[in-house]
């Protein structure tokens, strides 16, 4: 067989690991638990503690790491573009990372690159203009601009 490559997933459980092991060349990736669920990132976060005890667990991994991934979502998807970083995987930017996970930043870029993206506004709690700005008419859906797991972050 030839050489495994290693992948270190933030917050590898248990439940994780069928769907990984069906991803096609399974057999070719050995999956090591980078972080416990229970040590991730969630609610108002500081990426300093998860990233100081991620470092630690990567130092400490015998063997090349090839590939930092993450089976989940922000606020924890902000690490993977700085440990890539610091361990030369491939990785996409932080910038690119919070755009897509901030539903204004992201309608801004979709914006540009397509022209039916529909209208759509910023709405604050403290907003000066009142909602139906900016083109956007009555009823609308209001969303918080980032959120996770179904709370406001």
């Amino acid at each position: 067989m030839s050489h495994q490559r290693n992948i270190l997933v933030l917050g590898l459980d248990e439940a994780d690991l069928p769907t990984l092991n069906a991803v096609p060349d399974a057999g070719t990736y050995r999956f090591h638990p980078l972080l416990g669920i229970q040590e991730l990132p969630e609610g108002e976060v500081s990426a300093s503690d998860p990233m100081s005890r991620a470092r630690a667990v990567s130092d400490a991994h015998d063997g090349s790491i090839d590939a930092i991934v993450v089976h989940g979502d922000f606020p924890v998807s902000t690490l993977i573009p700085m440990l890539g970083r610091e361990y030369s995987t491939r990785t996409t930017s932080l910038e690119s990372v919070v755009k897509c996970a901030h539903k204004y930043l992201s309608g801004m870029e979709q914006r540009k690159v397509i022209d039916a993206y529909p209208n759509f506004g910023r709405v604050g709690l403290q907003c000066a203009a009142p909602p139906g700005r900016d083109g956007v008419a009555f009823l609308m859906w209001l969303k918080p601009a980032l959120a996770h797991s179904s709370e406001i972050a």
